[in-house]
């Protein structure tokens, strides 16, 4: 039943954090800096180390004595036959396929232990298909002890002694004659195994295990095995950490996943949090790599809290992380043309005379552009939507402490007509550079168009992104509601458009093979449409009409053969004639040549020898092929149907 109550679950996933710490720097820096005088308390500090430590030995103490607690209620009931029950497992020697030291394979799980493992006991002999090797030494200090060299005499005795021969050490005896060396030393061999071959097909290999279900009952864990396309969403592993032992509370859930349409690898929900992750591999028209929301959140609204990761590098807008909540809604980009880093927008509750939020604050944060100064590298984009403001804050210069900023208050487009008017008093600035002259008006109300647009701008991509994310939710609802599994184009059993398609194509192929065969060309038809015209019948002909018939055909197809041999051969002596007078041109001026037109009658010369040797194979296959087609064709007349009378009264006076 594969029930392993007291035995760790080996499959759950490690996700502690990984941190790569940069090795440190080899070579000692020529200038140091002198460090500042440590003025603590030394005696203070080694008073506060003994109490840390104390207190730690008291929590290693308490947490010892709870695991040795657990421990005991843990421990199996008293076995009276243990270390007496007969077991068979597997033992992999060092020497072949890169094993460099012995372990053992447990068959009833297919997992690989040290030789020191303690589930193993006694060993008390080892056979392969060469040799049976019996344990001569005492395994009280356990396996690992044990001397794992099966030619070493004192500690294995071998069954059949001297085998394996490749083990064999001959002395005394010549090894020049391997043959007559084998023979010499032969002793038995290990009867042959009695076990047929293993023959797996593709359909049983495919379904993995029993029922396409495996079961596996660890310590608070329950694991789930399923063969690929068993089960309707796509599921093939599914591991469910408990609280207690009789996994009633669950705790975590992993799913992996294969073959889904919508590329969805992997899930875990955690049952404390209420949350789920879903990560999904590359491929998806969305870019998305992972999905996080709470159990508790609407399935189809932006409002609850949920965390998308995109692959940025794809996507058009190079959108990397989207983060969710009700009153929040984050943007992270990456490597945008326009620097454009991250944009922070912040609603407002609802109430009951409007339900729906209302956008309160955006906040736009820029990369630093070198190709401008930083007093005009603007940082940080604040709109107030709220209090009708803008705040715009710029990149640090070097050696400042403080940056330029400048705040507008946006003049009310209702009452000025739908125009931008500047009113000096409705905005204020601060510079960090004294010596700096104060920018322009005219370059400040350029500045309040463009941050009043890119306002209009962001407040418009917003209302986007909400409707792309919403129509996301939708989709990801229908996903997981009716998963869709992706079948290989070769997969022949599940592909059912694939399969169609070839049975149609075998179809259209039996049908076209069976007009040919009804449809067969016949060589007398011209003969009998020019003797009868096309209304000719299946009846027999006369003797006379069929002499006449047959020696018509018979004469046309020798005329044929000699008129192609004898273009084959016009066509051979001409050419050949040609490549003999460009030889004797070429030897009677071929000190007098350039070197182009040397190179040009070697390639004409090369040409013309390829085309000469051709015709030359192609008229001696004509010849040794004329006389077996002829006596084919006098075959295939013998046993026409039409001229069986001829034949037979022909066969009869043995006429030729």
């Amino acid at each position: 039943m594969a029930i392993r109550y007291r035995t760790v679950c080996p499959e759950i996933p490690d996700e502690s954090a990984v941190i790569d710490t940069p090795p440190p720097s080899e070579e000692e820096p020529r200038y140091r800096l002198v460090p500042l005088p440590d003025l603590t308390s030394k005696y203070c500090k080694d008073m506060d180390q003994k109490e840390a430590e104390k207190q730690q030995a008291e929590l290693n103490k308490i947490e010892s004595e709870r695991l040795k607690k657990i421990a005991e209620l843990e421990k199996p009931p008293p076995d009276e036959i243990d270390g007496w029950r007969t077991h068979a497992w597997v033992l992999v020697l060092p020497g072949f396929k890169g094993v460099e030291e012995p372990f053992f394979i447990e068959p009833s799980e297919g997992n690989g232990y040290p030789i020191s493992a303690p589930q193993y006991q006694q060993l008390d002999s080892i056979y392969n298909n060469e040799n049976y090797y019996v344990n001569l030494k005492s395994c009280a200090e356990g396996l690992g002890s044990l001397n794992y060299d099966l030619n070493e005499l004192t500690c294995w005795e071998h069954l059949l002694a001297g085998e394996p021969f490749h083990r064999r050490q001959l002395v005394g005896i010549d090894c020049a004659d391997k043959k007559t060396a084998f023979d010499t030393e032969k002793h038995l061999d290990v009867p042959t195994s009695w076990i047929e071959k293993l023959d797996i097909t593709a359909d049983e290999y495919e379904q993995r295990y029993p029922g396409s279900h495996k079961v596996i009952r660890y310590k608070k864990v329950l694991s789930e095995k399923f063969s690929p396309y068993s089960e309707r969403d796509g599921v093939i592993k599914r591991i469910i950490i408990y609280e207690d032992y009789a996994l009633s509370i669950p705790l975590l859930t992993y799913e992996w996943y294969k073959n889904r349409v919508d590329k969805m690898l992997t899930v875990k929900i955690d049952h404390l949090k209420r949350e789920v992750r879903e990560t999904f591999g590359i491929g998806r028209k969305d870019h998305l790599l992972k999905h996080i929301y709470s159990m508790d959140a609407p399935t189809t609204s932006v409002e609850g809290e949920r965390t998308l990761e995109f692959n940025y590098y794809a996507r058009l807008d190079h959108l990397t992380k989207l983060v969710c909540t009700g009153l929040t809604f984050d943007e992270y980009y990456t490597d945008r043309e326009d620097r454009l880093e991250t944009r922070f927008i912040t609603y407002t509750e609802g109430n009951k005379f409007d339900p729906k939020r209302q956008v309160k604050d955006i906040i736009e944060t820029y990369n630093r552009n070198p190709d401008i100064p930083s007093k005009d590298d603007i940082w940080k984009k604040i709109f107030h939507t709220q209090e009708n403001t803008i705040e715009i804050l710029y990149h640090y210069d070097y050696n400042f402490v403080t940056n330029n900023t400048r705040f507008f208050i946006k003049p009310n487009l209702a009452e000025t007509g739908g125009k931008i008017l500047f009113y000096p008093d409705k905005t204020t600035g601060y510079i960090a550079d004294p010596c700096t002259k104060p920018p322009r008006p005219l370059d400040v109300y350029y500045a309040l168009c463009d941050n009043m647009e890119s306002e209009h701008h962001s407040r418009k991509h917003i209302r986007d992104r909400e409707s792309d994310i919403t129509g996301y939710l939708k989709q990801r609802e229908c996903e997981l509601n009716e998963p869709i599994l992706f079948v290989g184009l070769f997969d022949t059993e599940r592909n059912d458009a694939a399969k169609k398609g070839w049975q149609e194509q075998e179809t259209q192929k039996a049908e076209v093979t069976e007009r040919e065969k009804d449809a067969e060309i016949d060589p007398l038809a011209p003969y009998l449409a020019r003797m009868f015209g096309s209304g000719h019948g299946a009846g027999a002909l006369t003797v006379k009409e069929a002499t006449l018939v047959r020696e018509q055909c018979l004469n046309d197809f020798r005329a044929k053969q000699l008129a192609r041999q004898n273009l084959v051969q016009e066509r051979f002596d001409k050419l050949n004639a040609e490549y003999k007078n460009k030889r004797l041109w070429y030897l009677a001026n071929q000190f007098i040549l350039t070197p182009e037109k040397e190179s040009a009658y070697f390639a004409l010369s090369a040409e013309l020898a390829f085309q000469v040797h051709t015709l030359e194979v192609r008229l001696t296959r004509h010849r040794d092929l004329s006389s077996p087609r002829f006596k084919a064709l006098e075959d295939y007349l013998d046993k026409h149907p039409l001229l069986k009378e001829f034949n037979r009264l022909r066969h009869y006076y043995r006429m030729k």
